[in-house]
């Protein structure tokens, strides 16, 4: 952020911008947190806000789960065991598309594991500015925003 947008803030300004920061601020730990219990299904970049991504997470964390639930359930598994063709096919290829879900996810996972801090502190960073631009574009007799209108638009 601009360390100049900052300076021009009132008292009342840098309350409410505390105050905002403090309600929506992310915190690393919690984000790794989630990131253990459920990384698979993309929990900690929903927590972060980053809803393409915690989608994509969730899309191949479901792939992996159901193409291993029906590759290896017991009708599978008695197809396989009696000699059905078809059943060693289906197998066969859900357990490919698992593990190929599975690599990308354990890749983009690892990948989180060592950027996770970096990622909240840019959100956190983008938080800020979100906020010090909404009170800077406020009229200098009013500082804060009706409840009926969000912080990025100012009263006309």
């Amino acid at each position: 952020m601009e360390l100049g947008n900052k300076d021009r803030l009132s008292e009342k300004q840098i309350a409410l911008l505390t105050a905002e920061l403090m309600k929506s601020h992310k915190q690393a730990g919690f984000a790794y947190i989630l990131m253990v219990i459920g990384g698979l299904f993309g929990l900690h970049k929903f927590y972060l806000e980053k809803t393409a991504q915690a989608l994509l997470y969730f899309f191949l964390g479901l792939v992996v789960v159901l193409s291993s639930l029906i590759t290896f359930s017991s009708a599978g598994l008695l197809g396989l065991l009696m000699g059905r063709n078809e059943s060693a096919q289906t197998m066969g290829f859900g357990l490919l598309l698992s593990i190929i879900c599975l690599i990308i996810l354990i890749c983009l996972i690892v990948y989180d594991l060592f950027t996770l801090p970096e990622q909240v502190r840019r959100f956190n960073d983008d938080l800020e500015e979100e906020i010090v631009q909404a009170l800077l574009s406020t009229k200098p007799d009013q500082d804060t925003p009706d409840d009926n209108q969000s912080m990025g638009q100012s009263k006309e």
